[in-house]
């Protein structure tokens, strides 16, 4: 039995580079992190979504720079990421994965209190992507939708998107749109792979993970190595060194983006 399916949550970094990212990799069939992946399918929206979602959030950092009398750190995430997944074994068709986003737009909706002109803007700005996973053997995942939605909706963020209520408030959505749409509990779920994993001995499993966590803290530490130089660069007003810097920055990130961080990882690296 599973307590919920699985749902991850993190916000998309970096301002319009990092929803063009984004955008670009829910899409790339020769990423290195699709190669179990059969099939990427838009479930909603398209290119020009993404671009709404970043021309939202540029008008808003734009108005916060003109307007603002407080100054304040401006905005540099312009939409939320989530990521809904079923274990292999479970193909819930296109149409079915649709009613299953909608239901978990909906239920996000409800809880940001949108007007009647605020929903209209948020519809506009959900960027849903389903991956097909191969459903034979232990390595990669099962089917699972990415779910990116803006949170800068008229003129203001939405704060909720980013708290862990939205988190708790898309499990229960995808628990009960699952069941409704594709009539899986995961109540009486059991994992076929149960086992996956013992084949390891426990010296053998603990030094994949230190191995794994050294990489991932190398990432980090060349991240803020380049983050530092690109604000000297910028207060050097050096075009040449911030353009070297940024394309580093986001190769990194992107590297960073395919390892499983732990989440004082993740706090680190926020």
């Amino acid at each position: 039995m599973l307590k919920n399916w699985t749902v991850t949550t993190q916000p998309v970094r970096l301002g319009t580079d990092g929803v063009m990212m984004r955008e670009r990799y829910l899409l790339n069939k020769q990423h290195a992190n699709h190669k179990y992946t059969e099939a990427l399918v838009s479930v909603f929206g398209c290119a020009e979504t993404s671009n709404r979602i970043a021309l939202a959030g540029e008008q808003f950092r734009l108005n916060q720079h003109l307007y603002s009398c407080k100054g304040g750190r401006p905005l540099s995430s312009y939409a939320m990421e989530y990521c809904l997944t079923l274990p292999k074994g479970f193909r819930p068709t296109t149409a079915q994965w649709q009613s299953i986003v909608k239901d978990c737009c909906f239920a996000l909706a409800k809880l940001c209190k949108l007007n009647k002109s605020e929903f209209a803007q948020y519809r506009q700005q959900i960027r849903a992507v389903l991956h097909q996973q191969k459903q034979d053997g232990t390595k990669g995942s099962g089917d699972h939708v990415h779910l990116i939605i803006g949170k800068v909706i008229g003129g203001k963020i939405l704060k909720e998107l980013q708290q862990k209520k939205s988190t708790k408030l898309i499990k229960q959505a995808f628990n009960q749109a699952v069941l409704k749409h594709v009539g899986v509990d995961h109540r009486t779920y059991e994992p076929v792979e149960i086992e996956k994993g013992r084949r390891l001995s426990t010296w053998q499993y603990q030094h994949q993970k230190a191995t794994e966590a050294l990489e991932i803290e190398k990432l980090i530490k060349q991240m803020q190595v380049q983050f530092d130089k690109w604000l000297k660069a910028n207060e050097a007003r050096d075009e040449r060194q911030l353009k070297r810097q940024k394309i580093r920055l986001l190769k990194t990130y992107e590297e960073l983006k395919a390892k499983s961080t732990s989440p004082a990882q993740k706090r680190k690296y926020k």
